[in-house]
C-alpha cells in the first residue's frame, strides 16, 4: 500500500513539474514574442526616419561610456570593487542622463530661437530645469559645489 502511495505522491509531483515547465515555456514564448514585436516596432519606426534622423539613430546606438573609465570613477567613489554587470547598467543610465541633458538643452536653444551646436549655456539652463522640475536628484555635492554653473 505504501509503494502505491509514494508512486502516486511521485507522480503528482512529476504532473506538477510538467504543468510548472510548460507555464514557464508559455511565457518565455511570450516573451520572446514580446520581444519580436519591439523590433517589428522599432524596424517600422527606423524605416521612417529622415535621413538626418537616421545619421543621429545611429550615432545614438554606436555611443558607449568607455567602461573602463566607468569602472575607475565608480570604484575610486565607492572604495571597492564593482562587477562587471553593474558597470553596464551604470554606463546605460549614464547613457539615458545625457540623452536627458541633451534633449532639454536642444528644446532651451529652440525656444530662444537659436540653430547651431549646442553651448554650454543651453546646457546649463537644461539641468537648471531639471532640477526644477525634480528630474535630476539633489546631492550634497550638487548643494555644496553647483555642478554646470559658474
Amino acid at each position: 500500500m505504501e509503494n502505491i502511495d509514494e508512486s502516486s505522491s511521485s507522480s503528482k509531483a512529476k504532473d506538477e513539474k510538467a504543468k510548472k515547465e510548460e507555464a514557464a515555456a508559455a511565457a518565455h514564448k511570450t516573451r520572446k514574442e514580446l520581444e519580436e514585436e519591439e523590433r517589428e516596432k522599432i524596424q517600422v519606426l527606423v524605416s521612417n526616419f529622415s535621413e538626418e534622423q537616421l545619421n543621429r539613430y545611429e550615432v545614438y546606438r554606436r555611443s558607449a561610456f568607455p567602461k573602463a573609465a566607468v569602472k575607475r570613477l565608480m570604484q575610486s567613489i565607492i572604495g571597492c570593487s564593482v562587477s562587471q554587470n553593474v558597470v553596464i547598467a551604470v554606463s546605460g543610465i549614464a547613457k539615458v542622463f545625457v540623452g536627458e541633458v541633451v534633449e532639454e538643452a536642444l528644446d532651451v536653444m529652440e525656444q530662444n530661437n537659436e540653430t547651431g551646436p549646442l553651448q554650454p549655456k543651453h546646457l546649463r539652463e537644461a539641468v537648471r530645469r531639471l532640477r526644477q522640475r525634480n528630474a535630476l536628484p539633489r546631492t550634497k555635492l550638487a548643494d555644496k559645489k553647483q555642478l554646470f554653473f559658474r
